[in-house]
């Protein structure tokens, strides 16, 4: 960490305080079970197609629009908002 105004400030010069809260921070680990703050897991989409389309869902809120293709994987996850695409059991994949 870089101090403002002078060197650098080495992780043993810190605070002890600093060093003791971060690990035991609620707000931390956003995935508690029971946190009411906690980030909803990302969504899972069954598909039946090994290429997807993905636009974020939220219409003029979403994000670009992308496409993925799951290539040997049975799912593959999108780089904006981390939807999961499945493949469905019995899918031919094409």
């Amino acid at each position: 960490m870089r101090s403002r105004y002078g060197r650098a400030q080495a992780a043993s010069t810190r605070p002890d305080e600093i060093m003791i809260k971060l690990p035991n921070n609620p707000r931390t680990d956003q995935s508690t079970p029971g946190d009411p703050d906690a980030v909803p897991p990302p969504e899972t989409i069954s598909v039946s197609s090994r290429r997807v389309k993905c636009d974020g869902g939220g219409g003029a809120l979403g994000h670009p629009v992308v496409y993925y293709d799951m290539g040997e994987e049975s799912f593959v996850e999108c780089g904006y908002c981390d939807r999961r695409f499945v493949l469905a059991e019995g899918a031919g994949g094409h």
